[in-house]
């Protein structure tokens, strides 16, 4: 029996292990919270289900499973609703499948699954280990009361209960645990991981990341993109200085982040460089957002330590797919050499090629 305890853990760490794995998998398909309820209420219930057939046997012809174990655990960490699709499921599988062990009849267990949702309802605000223990307890108890009444013998269902609250007290403990840590983990990873993928001061995304979106634009799509400059910004450090600088460059990027919007892919290249690539955007669309961008930054004013107050203006380089290049890889390059032309020829302009003329926007400084 022992062993088979032991064996019974072992299934449902590997299962809380697998769960995890499965839902960071699918985890751009669950930002909805609905989504989120049924994946969790469908992956307990069929760990419940797998952990009742194979329940412990006890030598007094008595058998004790993980099942409610489970359940517990979708209810402290996802939802009640996913409580109840949960305990659904098992109570189906206990009541209609020939496979299912009965440990307890079906009306103790609809006692002991309401039972627990109202305890956890009451106690909710308590630790995790502290709640979960409290629950199992819950559990325990009504389980030994069905044991007495189905054996008649005080001894005989407190040995059984007892082995049930070892087992089952060891496992919700652990199972917390792992489930703490393997949070805590991915947490970190997902924080990790974005910190590689942003830049550090603005937010936006850095070179390397905006290079991969670039890499897996949809050929079959028209895209834009644009690479802007700040003018004359290392006058501008030379005067205020550097923390004033990385100031300006978090207002640049906040307002292009409300221009642009949910519409475009932001990055900051470095230094006083940034990028944006607009998929779906003809050459038309595009250069009338980045138009829209440059006259909102050069009306805009900016107040210094010095109680100053300074506007700035950017210079835009654009090109577009399949419009003026073949090949999306060549975006960058023409839209830098365009962002070229538009320093040359003054600054504070948008520029991009339309047949075989350059257009050419803002004001001209001869």
């Amino acid at each position: 029996m022992f062993l088979d305890m032991i064996v019974l853990l072992s299934m449902l760490v590997a299962f809380l292990y697998l769960y995890f794995q499965i839902k960071w998998k699918m985890e751009p398909l669950l930002q909805s919270g609905l989504y989120e309820m049924v994946f969790a209420g469908m992956m307990g219930g069929f760990i419940s289900i797998l952990l009742n057939y194979y329940a412990v046997s006890t030598p007094h012809d008595g058998y004790f499973s993980l099942s409610m174990v489970a359940l517990v655990l979708v209810l402290m960490f996802s939802s009640a609703r996913a409580f109840l699709l949960s305990s659904t499921m098992f109570f189906a599988w206990v009541i209609f499948s020939p496979w299912a062990i009965s440990t307890v009849s079906p009306s103790v267990l609809l006692t002991v699954m309401a039972s627990v949702f109202i305890t956890y309802r009451i106690l909710k605000r308590l630790s995790d280990h502290v709640l979960g223990i409290t629950l199992i307890l819950v559990v325990v108890i009504l389980y030994y009361l069905s044991l007495l009444a189905n054996t008649g013998s005080i001894l005989i269902a407190a040995e059984i209960a007892f082995y049930y609250f070892l087992l089952a007290s060891m496992s919700l403990v652990l199972s917390i645990s792992l489930i703490d840590y393997m949070t805590r983990s991915h947490r970190l990873f997902r924080q990790y991981e974005e910190e590689a993928s942003v830049d550090g001061l603005t937010g936006l995304y850095n070179r390397r990341t905006f290079d991969n979106k670039v890499d897996a634009l949809n050929p079959g799509k028209s895209a834009s993109l644009m690479i802007l400059d700040i003018d004359f910004f290392k006058s501008f450090n030379d005067r205020f200085g550097h923390p004033e600088g990385d100031r300006m460059l978090k207002a640049v990027s906040r307002k292009m982040q409300s221009v642009v919007g949910k519409a475009g892919i932001l990055s900051r290249n470095g230094g006083e460089e940034f990028a944006i690539i607009l998929e779906g955007k003809t050459r038309d669309e595009a250069f009338e957002i980045a138009e829209h961008l440059r006259t909102t930054i050069e009306h805009s004013r900016y107040i210094m330590h010095t109680g100053e107050f300074i506007g700035i203006t950017i210079s835009i380089g654009l090109a577009s797919y399949p419009e003026q290049v073949d090949r999306i890889g060549k975006l960058y390059k023409t839209a830098d050499e365009h962002l070229y032309i538009a320093k040359k020829l003054g600054r504070n302009q948008v520029c991009c090629e339309k047949q075989k003329d350059l257009v050419i926007t803002g004001t001209l400084k001869t």
